[in-house]
This record gives C-alpha cells, structure tokens and sequence, in this order.
C-alpha cells in the first residue's frame, strides 16, 4: 500500500514537472503600428490615439479624435502616452514613437 502511494505521488510530481508555459512572444495587445506595433502597452495605446486625434483636429480623413474613457486618468502611462502621441503628430504627420 505504501509502495502505490508513494508511487502515485512519484508520478504526479514528474507530471507536473514536465509543464510549462511558453511566453517568449506573449502581447497583451495585437501588433500593428509603433514601429509596427500599434499596441505593445498602455502608454503605446495612448499614444497612437494621441496620435489619431492629432492628424484628426488636422482634418485628415479615415481619422477619430479618441480618447479611451476607461483609462483617460487611470493610474496608467496612458495619459503620458496620449499627450507624446498628440503633440508628435501635432503637424498632421503621423510620426511613430521610435521615429522621433
């Protein structure tokens, strides 16, 4: 009866053992546009809407004047990300963060 026991306990170790996780390209948001990476963080998605909002007040066409609701004054980089991204394309040019 030991013999099983410690066994069975023998067996669940090695299978746990055996698990893992692979996060080597793990994003939390898609990749799309800040040196091709429209959203790598908070504050990358602040300021690609910063951004967008920038060459919208400049009347460029397919453009929203955005500002996440949820995270507008959040304890986030967000803010500091819309503020960089709105006054880096304040000229109607979209400049991506790593291109300033």
């Amino acid at each position: 009866m030991k013999a099983r026991l410690i066994i069975i306990v023998m067996l669940s170790l090695s299978a746990i053992s055996c698990t893992s996780a692979d996060y080597k390209d793990y994003r939390l948001f898609p990749r799309e546009y800040v040196s091709n990476e429209e959203y790598d963080s908070i504050y990358h998605y602040g300021y690609n809407q910063g951004c967008e909002s920038a060459l919208n007040t400049k009347g460029q066409t397919g453009m929203d004047y955005l500002k996440d609701v949820a995270l507008d004054g959040s304890n986030t980089r967000f803010n500091e990300g819309w503020d960089a991204g709105n006054k880096a394309c304040k000229e109607g040019v979209r400049r991506g963060m790593y291109d300033l």
